[in-house]
């Protein structure tokens, strides 16, 4: 019998009988405890409610439940040749809900009730339906073990004892399926679930066939001396389980600890506050009057105000086209443990979908800007926004008059940097499907240079960050790819470059700065020419050799996007090394927000990284690798602007070695999803003390202080010259020992 004829009966006996098999099940949503009775605060939450509570699930692809009742409630109503089609989104959004075990319910009392097998449907008509088969087998597997059993090991590659799944029948029945389906479509994707799914059984590589198997040359070839980190999120109270989300590390209550500000993607997902306690960390988010406060795909922090308290700001309804016109929250920092969402009287009350912003003072009048990088598509526009401080808490929103108006594309990046040293903060944005855009900053007026500088590539891109990778004093760019064109090939892309094939995708681009406002593409060079597809990302120095290292967070909203995350270090600001296997980093679960900062207070950087999806059932614990390396020595620079910003963001510092090298720092947070602390964490290498440290801070004005001892930390208030040195005691946060490394 001819295979459409097959589909057309099947078609028939599905329709008839799926409405008898459809069972709801939804999970009731616990709404927040308000406890700020501040008016403004409750202002935006009664706003986010309204969103929630209102909003169309159609314009909210990620309101899975939502959806999955809607399209329930359609088979019945909708035409008859429309009935299969709403009751396979329905299935879908089961499973994207994180209902797996009843979407696999309905096919599989489908099937059984026909007499079907699925191995006889696998062909290119029947091919999604199998394969939501295969995928919900996988994800059951993945909830019932990584989640509900998550330990320290779970979802690293390589795959350790400890990771191996406990409960083995979803990844089993998921190889059972993928493997039938690999043999009529043998694609790279099938391919990798299939060994992705022996891993997690622990029977990879010794029981899986050739047919599929798949070697890992590219990671083999990785150091072996370098050292594991361990995963201790759950250890210290941070294993917060979210969707993807940002991550803001300070030192918010201004005890010498650094704090963790995070949010997550969802509607109704609370914004978490946790203070550091010293052995660990306790949810404030009630007692900083944060409970209602929802939503939020990206965070930045700065002292907006001067006061000496770091504020936080929230980005919201990134991705969500018409259903993304959410409002970005400006959270205050009041001093006494509390925020106040200050939004509306600051005059930054707007509503554009958007997940990327920027603090830097552009007019370098002493007080910091803010950039704001929305999101535009084919039917929807909307105009990025620049917003001036007007000194009294205050914002006014003036991209016309500094040259920046009418700029619109899906933004995804945002980063200030100073391009040509003359402390004027430069603009770049990184625009997914366009051109990426530099505006050099001229004395307060924005001029694109995107063309003459060279730096217009990728035309698929997504997080990017200013940094001087080669320490010669002039500021770099890096824009990872995230080639939208071709996310349904991700994961083969992942496995050709494993092996050392040809990927056809965009690549990953880091342009260095040449000196003369132009710039040179060398990510062949460094090594790093790869197809990333990198949200979340960030920057640091993993071994205090005083070259910057960087961690990316992979993957896409679908669920078979499961590459890891990844990790690169430099050697010597010449190339980049992977060294993602061998310290541990390899992480499956979707990546977002990346934070370097030094969380035990050790003199080395620990990394946190925001992971989970898009999708409701795609939830899953954050993550927190603390720092095995004591070999190299350190200095922590706390700097407090007077005349300048107070958070001294755009400030420039010089380190002379006594060893003869120059180590140069800008202060920022780093890349654009994810925020770094704002004090400088700087490796040292093997120096014995510093001969000299200058400052340049935004106004032009410099200090220079001279043979300073290493392995401590300082705080620098701008125009008095003198070193205040800081209490910075190693904190016992879990007892990995310290492993000494090369510089």
């Amino acid at each position: 019998m001819p295979k459409k004829i097959i589909f057309t009966i099947f078609n028939i006996l599905l329709f008839i009988n799926s409405s008898a098999q459809v069972k709801k099940n939804k999970k009731s949503d616990l709404s927040p405890i308000f406890t700020n009775n501040d008016s403004e605060t409750l202002l935006m939450v009664n706003i986010l409610q309204k969103l929630n509570d209102s909003g169309d699930p159609i314009n909210n692809y990620h309101w899975n439940k939502k959806l999955a009742d809607l399209y329930y409630s359609q088979i019945e109503t909708v035409p008859r040749d429309e009935k299969v089609k709403y009751w396979f989104k329905y299935c879908t959004q089961l499973l994207l809900a994180g209902e797996n075990q009843n979407c696999i319910n309905e096919i599989e009392a489908l099937l059984q009730k026909q007499n079907l097998a699925y191995e006889n449907l696998i062909n290119k008509s029947n091919l999604p339906l199998i394969e939501l088969l295969a995928l919900a087998y996988l994800r059951l597997g993945e909830y019932n073990n990584c989640n509900n059993n998550h330990n320290e090991y779970s979802c690293i590659l390589p795959l350790k004892d400890e990771a191996y799944h406990i409960d083995k029948e979803g990844s089993q029945k998921a190889i059972e399926i993928y493997s039938q389906i690999y043999k009529k479509f043998p694609i790279d994707k099938f391919k990798w679930l299939l060994n992705l799914a022996y891993m997690t059984i622990g029977e990879h590589p010794f029981n899986v066939p050739d047919s599929y198997f798949i070697k890992y040359p590219n990671w083999e070839k990785e150091k072996k001396d370098f050292p594991k980190f361990k995963e201790i999120a759950q250890n210290i109270g941070l294993a917060e389980n979210g969707l993807s989300g940002g991550v803001s590390l300070e030192d918010f209550n201004n005890d010498g600890l650094i704090d963790v500000f995070l949010t997550s993607y969802g509607t109704k997902d609370q914004c978490k506050f946790f203070i550091n306690k010293g052995s660990g960390f306790k949810d404030s988010t009630e007692e900083a009057g944060l409970a209602g406060l929802v939503g939020g795909l990206n965070t930045v922090h700065a002292d907006y105000n001067n006061d000496g308290f770091t504020d936080i700001f929230i980005l919201r309804g990134a991705w969500l086209g018409k259903g993304g016109k959410h409002p970005n929250s400006l959270l205050r920092n009041n001093g006494d443990g509390t925020f106040s969402d200050v939004t509306k009287s600051s005059g930054l009350l707007s509503f554009h979908p958007t997940q990327t912003a920027a603090w830097a003072d552009v007019n370098n009048d002493g007080h910091l800007d803010l950039f704001i990088g929305n999101e535009s598509r084919s039917n929807e526009s909307h105009f990025c926004e620049l917003y001036i401080n007007q000194k009294n808490g205050k914002f006014l929103e003036k991209s016309s008059e500094y040259n920046l108006s009418s700029i619109k594309g899906f933004v995804k990046g945002v980063v200030f940097g100073d391009i040509n040293n003359d402390q004027w903060p430069d603009l770049y944005l990184s625009v997914m499907g366009g051109v990426n855009l530099l505006f050099r900053n001229d004395f307060g007026i924005f001029k694109n240079i995107s063309k003459s500088a060279g730096v217009e590539d990728p035309k698929y891109s997504f997080t990017s960050w200013f940094w001087d990778v080669n320490n010669d004093g002039f500021n770099d760019i890096f824009v990872s790819a995230y080639d939208e064109s071709n996310l349904k090939n991700l994961s083969g892309d992942f496995v050709k470059e494993l092996q050392g094939d040809q990927v056809i995708s965009e690549k990953s681009k880091l342009f260095i700065n040449n000196g003369d406002e132009t710039f040179r593409e060398e990510s062949k060079s460094y090594n790093i020419d790869i197809s990333m597809y990198a949200m979340g990302a960030n920057f640091g120095d993993l071994d205090n050799d005083g070259w910057l290292d960087f961690y990316i967070g992979t993957g896409s909203p679908e669920f078979s996007s499961v590459i890891p995350n990844r990790m690169f270090r430099s050697i010597y600001g010449n190339q980049f090394e992977e060294v993602t296997s061998a310290g541990g980093f390899g992480h499956i679960q979707k990546g977002h927000g990346i934070g370097f900062a030094d969380i035990d207070n050790d003199g080395d950087q620990d990394i946190y990284a925001v992971l989970g999806g898009a999708y409701e059932g795609d939830e899953y614990p954050n993550i927190c690798f603390e720092n095995p390396i004591s070999s190299n020595n350190w200095i922590v620079i706390d700097l407090k602007g007077i005349d300048s910003n107070r958070s001294a963001i755009g400030s420039l510092l010089k380190i002379e070695l006594d060893n003869g090298r120059t180590i140069y720092n800008s202060i920022n947070t780093g890349g654009s999803f994810g925020a770094n602390s704002l004090q400088a964490e700087i490796g040292l290498g093997k120096c014995k003390s510093i001969k000299m440290l200058k400052i340049t801070w935004p106004n032009s004005k410099s200090q220079t202080f001279y043979n300073i001892n290493v392995n401590k930390k300082y705080e620098i208030i701008e125009g008095q010259d003198k070193l205040s040195e800081k209490k910075y005691l190693k904190l016992r946060m879990s007892d990995n020992k310290k492993i000494s490394h090369h510089n």
